[in-house]
């Protein structure tokens, strides 16, 4: 079942598309993979789509609808390297996008989220970057400072592995234990759409995940399900997940 936020956001790219092949250039928010793969769905002989996140091989994009013989190329990103004490502060993910939420921002105005080794770097749109680098000062509670970067950079994610026990391997239990959630916290979130499964929307608490499954949590994150390796005594299974730093 498409929830009512895929139907508007099908509505909106059919309605660039439409704009596009007559003569309009459109430049959307940063799109998530599950958006993005909507996109390859569109076809117009007369509209290119142009796709670029800020980092190569991003997972969150901006897409540029325009008319073919027009050479549209500026995606309006800036990326920024956040520079801090490590010894004060342990950085993540999380953390990072949670005190950029907090400021009110929306996720679709930030980009990736990436980490190489102990330099933390993401992407905004230009559009929200003066009201980022006037607001965004601490994280945690700690003073942080915004480098922009003037040269596009590829970097390798890191992932930080760890072994969890669990009873099953349903969807409602590997997020309980992923997050140390309890069980009722964990279904009433996958029951309200918060949770996908590679990157479609999954609803159902008992839905068995697979090794190589990608389990996104809104607001929590995303992690990678790595092999399951073997059982307890108690006849519990021990689980290998992969989470982005």
């Amino acid at each position: 079942m498409v929830s009512r936020e895929l139907e508007f956001f099908y509505k909106q790219m059919d309605s660039n598309l439409n704009k596009a092949s007559q003569g309009g250039v459109v430049l959307t928010s940063f799109l998530d993979e599950t958006k993005l793969a909507y996109l390859e769905t569109l076809h117009s002989k007369d509209v290119r789509i142009k796709l670029d996140g800020g980092f190569d091989e991003a997972e969150h994009k901006r897409a540029l609808f325009s008319p073919l013989d027009f050479e549209a190329n500026h995606f309006k990103i800036k990326v920024y390297e956040i520079q801090y004490n490590s010894r004060y502060l342990e950085l993540n993910h999380r953390k990072i996008l949670g005190s950029l939420m907090s400021l009110g921002i929306k996720r679709e105005s930030i980009g990736d989220i990436v980490c190489s080794g102990q330099a933390f770097y993401f992407a905004c749109t230009e559009e929200i970057s003066a009201y980022i680098e006037q607001e965004f000062k601490t994280i945690s509670g700690v003073a942080i400072e915004l480098k922009e970067l003037a040269e596009r950079l590829t970097i390798k994610r890191e992932l930080r592995e760890e072994k969890h026990i669990v009873s099953s391997l349903r969807l409602d239990v590997i997020i309980a234990s992923a997050y140390k959630l309890s069980r009722n916290e964990a279904s009433e979130m996958i029951t309200e759409g918060l949770v996908q499964v590679n990157h479609i929307i999954c609803q159902s608490i008992s839905k068995q995940v697979a090794i190589d499954d990608v389990i996104s949590v809104r607001h929590k994150g995303r992690f990678y399900v790595g092999t399951v390796g073997g059982k307890t005594k108690s006849d519990r299974l021990v689980l290998q997940l992969k989470f982005l730093v």
